[in-house]
């Protein structure tokens, strides 16, 4: 018995030497749009949210433009990671992407970096009826926040709807079009 612990102890003196020896996979930073910010308090449900993603940081949020930077161990991320064939970017994204939405039950999102400088955007005010609760709020979000060339959107508690669109890809005629498609939704 005594032989069998020594043995033991051996392999796994000499399993940990072998990893200690491993280079450590470079933690890699990416930039992101995130959609489901559509009010204050999502910040803080996003924080929330990354301490339950392995290899995942939140290294910053800003709610205005919506673009959060994270900061991900690839060897933690990745399911299959191989030290010799790293992921790409892209990679790391949907594999982020797909965590992000399995633990908020796909309310948060990614989406890539803003199209075109802010100050080319153009800021579309809408104000459709009956935005009393969070979920009525966020399912006007959603139903605008997703389409092409909604560069971001906020819903305020008093129910006006803000969006920054790429007036290229989209106008206010599509956004009002999206608003009715939303169920129960009053909108003029």
């Amino acid at each position: 018995m005594r032989t069998f612990i020594s043995s033991l102890v051996f392999a796994s003196l000499f399993v940990a030497g072998l990893t200690a020896d491993l280079p450590a996979a470079p933690s890699v930073e990416i930039s992101r749009r995130v959609v489901g910010l559509f009010e204050p308090s999502r910040v803080e449900d996003l924080k929330e949210i990354v301490p339950t993603l392995p290899g995942v940081e939140l290294v910053r949020v800003d709610y205005a433009s919506t673009v959060a930077v994270w900061r991900l161990d690839p060897a933690l991320v990745m399911t299959n990671y191989n030290a010799k064939k790293p992921p790409s970017e892209e990679q790391l994204v949907q594999r982020l992407d797909s965590l992000l939405g399995a633990a908020s039950t796909r309310t948060f999102a990614l989406k890539p970096l803003a199209g075109i400088p802010s100050e080319k955007t153009t800021l579309i005010q809408l104000r459709p009826h009956i935005l009393d609760c969070r979920g009525c709020r966020y399912a006007v979000y959603n139903g605008i926040a997703k389409l092409e060339g909604v560069e971001s959107a906020t819903v305020g508690k008093d129910g006006a709807i803000s969006a920054r669109i790429d007036p290229a890809k989209t106008d206010q005629k599509t956004l009002d079009a999206a608003l009715k498609k939303v169920r129960g939704l009053e909108h003029p």
